[in-house]
């Protein structure tokens, strides 16, 4: 019976515990190049990272997390299992999503505020005849998501298209009479007009003092909000078609229509007319740009109906970067082999639109996301650049507001309300200076982690993780990872290997050993390893030899300092970019002088 009992309260023991882990990650060029930590609360990873000498909390998804650092950065990670009751762990996880929330809206609020300053001092420039400039950072100007679809900004971007031109003016044109007659059907023939009045004075006669201090809706978004449903009904009023570069016609054989789909495309745009009509009455903020994405997906499904041949909007992310040919051919093989693949998911995406699985709106959308994907591959068939993964499920094609600004409001109101933003925006900054300013020593990512660690558990941390760590004493990350496996109760330790020794491993098991190390030891024979221009210049890898180590630093001391030398004659033309990265380069290669590696070669995109 004893037994029985004893077994009994194991097993509930057992099962009213869980694990997080404490993650250490190894040194390497780059970003935290002295090593890393980080704590994984089940999907969820937290960390700290400096961000203009601040010092950041940041959440990742545990897989996104992983691809980062194992694969792209190249480093292993070790990591604690550390067992706690249930109750431990979820006023942990609490405690770290509340902080992380608050973090996230006092940043928020602060961009409010800047946005709102941005705008503020557009209307200034207007309000006085001037040129309406950008501000010093155009990204905190007012931005019109979706207006770009009607309206030609003239500047989406370095990246041009090389397809042909998408005149919709026809399609345009039918579309928006039917829009038009629905809505006078639907609720007269002064709806439309009667809107825009209101709109215009709506526009004309906001206010920053109408915004309470409390209100998550800030002046800035209220304003960009009207104005573009006042685009949006403009775009009806005018009969105005989608921009030449709002959309493609898919340059493939199977995206020809037959006489079902179109029946299924029709149905669906009776579906989308309806959804117009209820947006006009909507209590949304964003109706606007809902009205611009449901009109232009309408003229694209009309066009594609027209010519038999499917349509599309382009979803392009203009935010996301371009893989230069250069580096494009450093991968060749393994980007065909991408390439492939996302032809055969846009064949699926094709066989699917017609089936009956889910809505027909999903697969519409999975459809056009799928297309645009390929359309990048057949773009960087003549730019040479590709924007990878760059797909969006809702096309955003943001332009600034600066070109359709309105206002009544005296230029002295105005003037008021920019000091008042100005003010709250300085608190602001200096509360957030006085909490979270980094220090080499005492404000790192890994005392911050310890701090975060220590305020969760409320003093409780001997009880709750089997020991107190004080982040004043542990600063080094490697040291931190150490300290965790004496103090907490830790039940189990692992590692992930980075990207390269998980390749060498198998390498070294099916290979002469000394072969593989004489080939994979340099990066001129190396075949796991092309050179990433956003790494240093090197010569050898030391991260798995140590008797060597020294003699491989000097030859890759002298490769980054002839990097260095090379970047200061380029200075006048890369505004230091490359000397920047020859003396990173000497920084990372000086350790291995005593047998300390940090460099292990990082690989710009998943491999995987």
């Amino acid at each position: 019976m004893k037994a029985v009992l004893l077994g009994l309260l194991l097993f509930v023991g057992s099962a009213n515990a869980k694990v997080f882990q404490f993650l250490y990650i190894e040194a390497s060029e780059g970003n935290s190049s002295g090593g890393h930590v980080a704590v994984q609360l089940g999907d969820d990873v937290y960390h700290y990272q400096y961000e203009n000498a601040l010092i950041r909390l940041f959440k990742h998804h545990a897989g996104a997390f992983q691809v980062n650092y194992q694969l792209l950065q190249n480093r292993s990670l070790h990591i604690a299992d550390i067992e706690v009751s249930d109750s431990a762990y979820d006023r942990i996880s609490s405690y770290f999503k509340v902080r992380f929330f608050g973090q996230t809206q006092r940043l928020k609020h602060l961009r409010a505020l800047q946005h709102d300053q941005s705008l503020l001092r557009a209307l200034l420039q207007w309000k006085a005849g001037k040129p309406v400039t950008s501000s010093a950072a155009p990204e905190l100007s007012p931005h019109l998501p979706g207006a770009g679809l009607f309206y030609s900004d003239g500047n989406w971007g370095a990246a041009k298209k090389t397809v042909a031109e998408c005149d919709t003016t026809l399609s345009s044109a039918k579309i928006i009479a039917e829009v038009r007659q629905q809505l006078e059907t639907q609720y007269g023939k002064k709806f439309l007009s009667e809107k825009i009045i209101y709109l215009n004075k709506a526009i004309d006669q906001l206010s920053p003092a109408d915004i309470s201090d409390a209100s998550h809706y800030s002046f800035s978004e209220r304003y960009s909000d009207l104005l573009n449903g006042l685009l949006a009904l403009q775009v009806l009023q005018r009969y105005q078609p989608l921009t030449d570069r709002a959309c493609f016609e898919a340059d493939l054989l199977e995206m020809r229509l037959n006489g079902e789909e179109i029946k299924q495309a029709k149905d669906y745009q009776q579906a989308q007319l309806h959804t117009v009509q209820s947006l006009m009455v909507s209590k949304r903020p964003d109706w606007g740009y809902a009205l611009f994405v449901t009109l232009a997906r309408l003229i694209v499904i009309e066009q594609s109906i027209k010519a038999r041949h499917w349509t599309f909007l382009d979803d392009t992310n203009e935010n996301a970067i371009a893989i230069p040919k250069q580096q494009l051919a450093l991968y060749d093989g393994h980007m065909q082999k991408q390439r492939r693949g996302d032809l055969m998911r846009l064949h699926e995406a094709v066989s699917d639109l017609g089936g009956s699985s889910g809505s027909y709106e999903r697969r519409y959308v999975t459809l056009e996301m799928a297309a645009n994907r390929y359309q990048q591959w057949l773009e960087s068939d003549k730019t040479g650049a590709l924007r990878y993964q760059s797909e969006q499920p809702l096309p955003e094609k943001s332009i600034p507001s600066t070109r359709f600004l309105l206002t009544d409001l005296p230029a002295g109101q105005l003037e008021i309300a920019l000091h008042h933003q100005e003010m709250d925006a300085e608190r602001l900054i200096t509360e957030d200076s006085d909490r979270n300013a980094y220090h080499l020593l005492t404000k790192n990512c890994v005392t911050a982690l310890f701090e975060l660690i220590n305020q969760a558990v409320s003093g409780q941390s001997e009880q709750m993780l089997g020991g107190f760590i004080g982040p004043k004493i542990n600063f080094i990350p490697f040291q931190a990872f150490d300290s965790v496996q004496e103090a907490y109760n830790v039940v189990n330790i692992r590692e992930l290997p980075a990207y390269r020794q998980q390749e060498l491993t198998k390498m070294y098991n099916r290979e002469v050993d000394s072969w593989v190390f004489a080939r994979e030891s340099n990066v001129f024979s190396s075949s796991l390893y092309d050179h990433n221009p956003d790494d240093a210049w090197f010569v050898f890898f030391t991260d798995d030899t140590i008797l060597l180590r020294p003699l491989f630093g000097a030859v890759n001391t002298l490769a980054a300092t002839s990097q260095s030398v090379l970047g200061l004659i380029r200075w006048p033309f890369d505004e230091g970019k490359e000397i920047k990265i020859g003396v990173r380069g000497v920084l990372a290669s000086l350790p291995e002088l005593a047998f300390f590696n940090i460099r292990k070669g990082s690989y710009p995109y998943s491999l995987r």
